[in-house]
């Protein structure tokens, strides 16, 4: 289910200062992330400055969402503080030619942000999204322990690798046909 209420009409805009604000919540990021956000509350607040048929966009968003703990699985919260600036013109077709220029097609004239504002938060978050020390589920945490080693496991005594003529492991000698 698509929604108008993130398209900004640019054609229809006066030169000059604009501002727009946003509160996306559980249901936009159920809608666009199909699964991998439970949720959050991030506000977006957009300066848009028209000179001309050139649009300078700055957005700031503060908030958080709701992610899948990557070591335990339950749910985190993440912090949501970002901002980002790129600049909008009309052009024969949409397209964005850049981080910082998206071309709007001059016909439509219609800057649809729906999937931008989710780009731009998905992006803000950090790589690893874990819970802060001893917060996540001591469950899923022992039964990680029981597979988890930071050490490289060396075959049993008694058990050396087998080689091939070449010395090198038969586990890997498939690989020298792709040489």
């Amino acid at each position: 289910m698509h929604t108008d209420q993130y398209k900004v009409n640019l054609r229809s805009l006066p030169e000059g200062d604009h501002e727009y604000r946003w509160l996306l919540d559980d249901a936009y990021f159920e809608r666009l992330s199909e699964g991998s956000m439970q949720g959050g509350e991030v506000e977006v607040d957009l300066m848009l400055r028209r000179t001309g048929d050139v649009f300078s966009l700055s957005f700031d968003y503060e908030g958080y969402v709701t992610v899948p703990c990557d070591r335990c699985l339950d749910p985190v919260e993440i912090d949501v503080v970002s901002d980002r600036e790129f600049v909008v013109k009309f052009g024969v077709e949409a397209l964005e030619e850049n981080d910082e220029i998206l071309v709007v097609s001059e016909l439509d004239g219609v800057l649809d942000l729906e999937w931008i504002l989710y780009e731009d938060i998905v992006l803000s978050l950090p790589i690893q999204r874990v819970h802060d020390a001893g917060e996540c589920n001591p469950d899923m945490m022992s039964a990680y322990g029981r597979v988890a080693t930071d050490q490289v496991r060396e075959p049993s005594e008694g058990q050396a690798p087998t080689l091939d003529e070449d010395g090198i492991d038969e586990r890997w000698a498939a690989l020298k046909g792709l040489k």
